[in-house]
């Protein structure tokens, strides 16, 4: 899409032709969240980034447009349960997801769009249109929801309401920024009510790249074991 590319990357497993620009992601996220996290008193953990699962990265040509990270947690499983990411939860969320039947979630972490491309700088919402490549991995997966922890402080939490994000509980702290938890849930057809946004999601969908190991990318067909 005129130089527009969207990678899924495996943290684990990168094939050699996608090292490089692997590189340039990692230390991209490595840059802006020292910055994010060092200026309200904490300190970015290098190993968030490679116990995610998915390492989703919008490229134009050399630049990195924007990038995020996504994890499948399933909790009927203790370990996820115990995992920092959900013990950051009210005890009620979780809980209410079970008695819902969605234990099954991808979290969307790391959300960042560079400067350069943000909404005073470009026309395209590209905050929307990576929310948006995380809803259609969602909704082909044998995931049940998406759930997302934007900060309250910046804009990015009308974006999620904008795109049909669901509030429920009250806000946490999250390395010191006020955050709400919000979920997006299944949808069979999922639309978009701005139609830059859903040409954007579409032809990156249609034409990206994946490198690595991706276990949960697509819905498993039921088999016999064998």
């Amino acid at each position: 899409m005129l130089g527009f590319k969207y990678y899924l990357f495996s943290p684990h497993f990168v094939a050699d032709a996608h090292l490089d620009k692997f590189n340039q992601v990692y230390e991209t996220w490595k840059i802006s969240f020292t910055e994010v996290v060092e200026s309200a008193g904490g300190k970015l953990d290098p190993d968030d980034f490679f116990r995610n699962d998915l390492i989703g990265a919008i490229t134009y040509n050399n630049e990195v447009v924007g990038l995020s990270t996504m994890t499948m947690f399933d909790l009927r499983l203790n370990s996820s349960l115990d995992h920092h990411y959900i013990k950051a939860l009210s005890p009620e969320t979780p809980q209410k997801l079970l008695r819902d039947r969605q234990p099954r979630l991808i979290s969307i972490e790391y959300l960042n769009v560079l400067p350069n491309w943000r909404k005073n700088h470009s026309p395209i919402l590209w905050t929307e249109v990576l929310i948006g490549l995380g809803l259609k991995l969602m909704d082909q997966s044998p995931a049940d929801i998406i759930m997302g922890t934007p900060r309250t402080d910046v804009k990015v939490l009308q974006v999620c309401k904008n795109l049909e994000a669901i509030e429920v509980q009250e806000p946490i702290l999250k390395m010191n920024y006020p955050c709400a938890v919000v979920i997006f849930p299944k949808q069979t057809q999922r639309k978009f009510k701005n139609s830059t946004t859903a040409q954007y999601v579409e032809g990156l969908w249609h034409s990206r790249i994946e490198t690595g190991a991706q276990p949960f990318t697509y819905e498993v067909p039921n088999r016999k074991a064998s």
